[in-house]
């Protein structure tokens, strides 16, 4: 894989349309959601617990923005990876780079980038915010500090899961539709139906339910909860799982299928 290979991945993803959206709302939620914890933190400036009290606002504020940025990542891996299918230039590409390997790799990397860097950002802006318009409360502390990790992460990971599916699918929108059901419908629908055949125990391991454990157990490791749910390391090892089940099946799928 070449480097002009990334950089005109890297090409095709400035020229979606909604791009820009896809950062561009998780970032005024970072700011709004800095925003609305300064005037809470500043409240808490007499307490004898101010500090604690203020990292806690500000994670949940945190807590709020960052969902948002990881299924905006989610849905920008299934837009980029399979924009190509929709406008059949895969064909081309794959000619010009003369490897399907390649053009696969190079819409995992850009996707995977795109979902680390945003939330990074996201995450920066929003703490930042609070840093520098906030009062003496807040501190960046171990928590948020876990906070910002797990995020960054699974942001990162929900791209690669994106990308994979629209690669498996070759349909961006069908995947991105796919993706936003599969969150609304798993907490629900899916975990009543695991719950009635009794694996219960299973519907922990889903991808959107490790993701919800990763931060929920930064919170745990505080103040305990239910030993049966994952722990944060365990659910992301879990996430991770679940990127390259979707990576692995989009990959074959590239190989095997006819272009022409």
């Amino acid at each position: 894989m070449t480097t002009n290979l990334l950089l005109s991945e890297f090409r095709k993803f400035a020229t979606l349309r909604f791009w820009w959206a896809l950062g561009l709302a998780p970032l005024l939620a970072g700011v709004l959601s800095g925003l609305i914890s300064v005037p809470v933190v500043a409240g808490l400036t007499g307490d004898a617990s101010a500090h604690e009290l203020a990292s806690l606002v500000d994670s949940i504020g945190l807590l709020v923005t960052l969902p948002l940025v990881i299924v905006c990542s989610a849905l920008f891996g299934a837009l980029h990876a399979g924009t190509e299918y929709q406008h059949d230039t895969m064909t081309t590409t794959v000619l010009i780079a003369r490897s399907r390997d390649a053009v696969a790799a190079a819409k995992l990397l850009v996707s995977a980038a795109f979902g680390f860097l945003s939330c990074l950002v996201i995450a920066i802006v929003g703490v930042s915010t609070v840093l520098l318009v906030g009062s003496d409360g807040v501190r960046f502390d171990g928590t948020l500090a876990a906070i910002l990790f797990v995020a960054v992460v699974a942001s990162t990971l929900w791209a690669l899961i994106g990308a994979g599916l629209a690669l498996l699918t070759t349909s961006s929108t069908a995947s991105a539709v796919g993706i936003i059901a599969w969150l609304v419908l798993e907490p629900g629908v899916v975990g009543t139906i695991l719950d009635g055949i009794h694996l219960e125990a299973a519907g922990r391991w889903l991808p959107g339910s490790v993701t919800v454990s990763a931060f929920r157990g930064i919170v745990q490791g505080d103040l305990g909860g239910d030993a049966s749910e994952p722990t944060t390391s365990l659910s992301l090892v879990a996430l991770a799982l679940w990127a390259t089940l979707s990576c692995g099946l989009g990959w074959w799928a590239t190989r095997a299928r006819d272009l022409t």
